[in-house]
């Protein structure tokens, strides 16, 4: 295996790991062993877990953006494109995983003072872009709650909404926050 595929297998692990369990419950030591290397290989290519810990928030931002770049040019009412993107949350709740900056948030206070920053701008930008979605459908709104007020009611009402639901081995308090927001929709 390539050193680069060795990385990529490193993140895409460590994230579903993390998922799962968090990020202080992952070790260096189990992740080599999954991938099939030497501890210090993974050293080599994270010299902190807190290396780790940025590149997974950056990627999985990454990600995250090209789908909801893509649900922004779909068209569609604004109904439409926030089932999309309930549904881009809704699906790391699979295999007992939860949204990672979800879980990154659980244990903010462990993240070194960069990554504590990186998550929070992660979390504006994603509150962002749902104000922006929702300033540019306003007259789709049946609320008189500003865009940014709604932004800000639908993530945390998602992310608390998949940790409990983690809790409860059910996906009913989404499903719940999904129907209780579409009602705030003509």
């Amino acid at each position: 295996m390539k050193m680069n595929d060795n990385r990529s297998r490193l993140i895409e692990i460590a994230e579903g790991s993390v998922q799962r369990s968090g990020l202080k419950a992952l070790s260096f030591r189990t992740l080599a062993d999954e991938v099939g290397i030497k501890s210090s290989s993974v050293h080599y290519h994270f010299p902190e877990k807190s290396d780790l810990a940025r590149t997974l928030i950056e990627q999985y931002r990454d990600k995250l953006f090209v789908e909801l770049n893509g649900i922004a040019t779909s068209g569609g009412s604004l109904r439409t494109q926030f089932l999309a993107f309930v549904d881009v949350f809704g699906g790391t709740a699979q295999d007992n995983r939860v949204c990672l900056l979800c879980m990154m948030a659980s244990e903010f206070a462990a993240l070194n003072a960069s990554n504590q920053v990186l998550l929070a701008n992660v979390f504006t930008n994603l509150e962002n872009w749902l104000a922006n979605l929702f300033d540019s459908r306003r007259e789709e709104l049946a609320t008189q709650l500003s865009s940014q007020q709604m932004a800000r009611l639908v993530m945390s009402g998602l992310e608390g909404a998949l940790l409990i639901d983690r809790v409860m081995h059910d996906s009913e308090r989404l499903d719940t926050q999904k129907t209780a927001l579409l009602q705030l929709m003509k």
